[in-house]
Parts: structure tokens; C-alpha cells; sequence
């Protein structure tokens, strides 16, 4: 593979997996642009920078060369085109949420297959499932490029299945990164898709575990962006609880987000203001010293009506790889990284004593929080090494065609 466009929501952004991806494609010499369906990024790591020059937003509903885009395709390729959309539409009709989406971004699909015929970029991928993967669907109907898909949790797995299967089973693969979202993928779609299950990883060079001190009194670390599903409110109700237990920690929160003024508020409502912290979005570096004096990390996830959820949040794995011990939720994938006894605690989500149960043993066995946290950095070497889970995406990558593999010829869908 020489060359491939990425399509997805913001980019880059404080996360590092889609970016990771991108960066290591770059090193092996893969030619790629990134095409966002949202204004480009400002918040992003330091070392994502030199990605702004490759990425280009396609998404805005007032972009005259998209409605051009779209007008072209419908001259060159009106039988794909009004086809391709009005299955998308037909199977988004029980959903507001997925029909708004597919019709807003009908332009964006035509500007990308576009710019990919214009830059002749072999492959398509959606590095989302829900909208950014149907924008790439629509591209490579249009054009017949390879298309690829990444699947990750709530957004874009849960709150709407509209066209999903259909995408599934039209790609050469989809990566899922939690074990159970692969499973529910290859049932949804059936035995035409071909699901793989690769965790995202983290980078072990940078997480490495050095310098870990455990701060001298007990400090707990929650990191995300401040939003229901993350469910840093039972972290702050989870706070008060131990310490009406005799067990006072502090609670360092890291991110930003919607919540954060009624997260602000509950902190003083429960009575623990004083020992919650708010230190906003943090790039990686700033987050280190962090990670090296926390007793353990919290993920208290848990699912929302709409279908919202996390997956395995990257911020547990780089926790883990950092030797801190983590307590979460049995919600969405937490289970598949954090296993009790060894790397750390389990609760039921929504319930914050349960938390602070799940919490009390490891705070009062500061000797065997360390040993967790030894289980917890092998758990990640063992499972979650960013750079040898790339290797199975990009082999991935560099598989031929089916079309090529039967003797047969690519294009666009006739």
C-alpha cells in the first residue's frame, strides 16, 4: 500500500491512536491525508503538528467545492450515487440522529471521493464506524477504492447501527478494538464481513514505567474528557464515601468538557471540594508526573440510554503500562484489561459505593497496590504494545484486493 486517506471526526486531537496509526504509516512511506468532518483540531499533542499539513476538513455544509463535489458525481455516477444514498437513507429511517448525519455529510462523501480520484490515493479508510465510516463507504462506491474500516465503542457502535452491516460487509476489514465489539460486529453482519480484534496499544518508549513514586497520601487519578458516559461523578461521590470511611484521598481530575461546572458542584455538594482537583486538559508529558504519584486510576464508565459507552479509554492502558493499578467499571470493554486480583479492581457501574468497595482493600495495602501495578505494566506488554498491534493493522493493509485475490479487476461500483 502506497498511499490511503483517513476519514474521521477531529484530528489531531489529545488521544494518540488514530494519530499513532497515522505516524507509523508515515514512517513505513505510506502516503496519507486525513479528511475530518469537523473543523480541524486546535488541542492536540505536541508531537501531532507536523500532522496539520495533511489533514484537510471536509464536513462544513457551506463549502461550495463539496456541493460541487456532489453535483459531479451525480453527472459522472448518478446510478451509485442516487443507489448508494437512498440505501443509506432507507436504513437510517427509525433514526433521526443517523439520517441527519448521512444527509448532512452527502455532500463531504463526494468532496472526499473527489480529492481521493484528484491526490490518487489507493484505499479509503473510515477511522470510525458510524459517520466517518459511511462518508468513506460512499467514496469508495464512487470510486472504486479500496475501503477499510476501524471500529472503537459508543459513537460510533451504539447510538445508531444504520448502515453498519452494510458497511461491514462491503470492506476488505474492520478493526475493532475491544474483543466484544468484534464479536457483536461479526454477528451483526454476518459471515460476508471480516472482523478483526486488535487493541489500540499504547507506546511503552514513552509510558514506561519509570519514576513511579506513589505519592505519600493517597491520590486518585481520573482522565477524560468530562462528559456522562465517563461517569466521574461516582469518582467524586466514590471520594466521599471513603472518607466518611476514614480512608480521605484526593482526587485529581484531567480533562475537559460539559460536565466539569456540574462536577465542579457535586464535589462541594458532597462535601469534598477541598480534595478534588480540576487541572483540565493535559498533553502527555504533563499527564507523566501524574500517572508516576497515583495510587491508582478510576474508570468508573458506564453505559447512557442513547447507546453511548467507552470502550477500553486509552488513558487505562497508559495508566497500566505506567504500573498504576486500575479500578473500573464492568461496562464496554474495562473488563478485558483490568483484571481484579492482578491489575487491579472491578464494580458494577452507576454505583458509587460499590466503588469506593472495590477501592477501601488496595488503599489500606500499599504493598499489594505495588504488586498489582507490576501485574498491570506486564498486562499491557503483554497485550497492549501499540507498536506490535500496528504490525497486524498494516498487514492488514497490505493484503491484496479481493477483487485481486479472485483473478478479478477493481473500479467503481457500476
Amino acid at each position: 500500500m502506497k498511499s490511503v486517506a483517513y476519514v474521521t471526526t477531529t484530528f489531531p486531537t489529545l488521544a494518540a491512536f488514530v494519530e499513532g496509526e497515522v505516524h507509523r504509516l508515515r514512517a513505513r512511506g505510506v502516503r496519507v491525508r486525513v479528511f475530518t468532518l469537523r473543523a480541524v483540531s486546535t488541542q492536540y499533542q505536541p508531537e501531532h503538528a507536523d500532522l496539520l499539513e495533511i489533514t484537510r476538513p471536509v464536513g462544513s455544509p457551506w463549502d461550495a467545492r463539496a456541493w460541487g463535489a456532489l453535483l459531479g458525481w451525480l453527472v459522472r455516477r448518478p446510478h451509485v450515487l442516487i443507489g448508494e444514498t437512498s440505501r443509506m437513507l432507507w436504513a437510517s429511517r427509525g433514526s433521526l440522529y443517523a439520517l441527519a448525519g448521512h444527509l448532512g455529510y452527502l455532500p463531504a462523501a463526494a468532496r472526499v471521493a473527489s480529492l481521493i480520484e484528484a491526490e490518487d490515493l489507493e484505499r479509503v479508510h473510515g477511522a470510525w464506524a458510524h459517520f466517518p465510516g459511511s462518508v468513506a463507504y460512499l467514496a469508495s462506491r464512487l470510486t472504486g477504492r479500496r475501503l477499510s474500516l476501524s471500529a472503537h465503542a459508543g459513537a460510533d457502535l451504539y447510538r445508531t447501527r444504520a448502515f453498519l452491516a452494510q458497511k461491514l460487509r462491503h470492506a476488505e476489514f474492520t478493526a475493532a478494538c475491544v474483543r466484544g465489539n468484534a464479536e457483536m460486529l461479526r454477528a451483526l453482519a454476518g459471515p460476508r464481513a471480516r472482523v478483526e480484534w486488535i487493541y489500540h496499544g499504547v507506546d511503552l518508549t514513552r509510558f514506561d514505567g519509570g519514576g513511579r513514586r506513589r505519592a505519600a497520601d493517597p491520590m486518585l487519578l481520573v482522565v477524560g474528557r468530562l462528559a456522562p458516559p465517563k461517569g466521574f461523578d461516582d469518582a467524586i461521590r466514590a471520594l466521599g464515601v471513603l472518607e466518611r470511611r476514614g480512608l480521605p484521598a484526593r482526587l485529581v481530575v484531567v480533562g475537559d468538557g460539559p460536565e466539569r461546572g456540574r462536577l465542579e458542584a457535586l464535589a462541594r455538594e458532597v462535601g469534598v471540594a477541598e480534595r478534588v482537583t480540576f487541572r483540565g486538559a493535559l498533553t502527555h508529558e504533563e499527564l507523566l508526573p501524574l500517572y508516576r504519584a497515583a495510587w491508582a486510576l478510576l474508570a468508573p464508565s458506564r453505559q447512557l440510554a442513547n447507546g453511548r459507552r467507552d470502550g477500553i479509554p486509552n488513558v487505562v492502558v497508559e495508566a497500566m503500562a505506567m504500573g498504576v493499578p486500575c479500578v473500573g467499571t464492568r461496562a464496554a470493554g474495562l473488563e478485558e484489561a483490568i483484571v481484579p486480583g492482578e491489575t487491579g479492581a472491578l464494580c458494577d457501574p452507576a454505583d458509587p459505593a460499590g466503588l469506593a468497595d472495590a477501592l477501601e482493600p488496595l488503599l489500606r495495602d500499599p504493598a499489594g497496590l505495588d504488586r498489582l501495578g507490576a501485574g498491570a505494566r506486564a498486562r499491557v506488554a503483554e497485550g497492549f504494545d501499540a507498536v506490535r498491534n500496528f504490525e497486524r493493522l498494516f498487514a492488514l493493509f497490505l493484503e491484496p484486493s479481493r477483487a485481486a485475490a479472485a483473478g478479478g479487476s477493481g473500479g467503481a461500483a457500476r
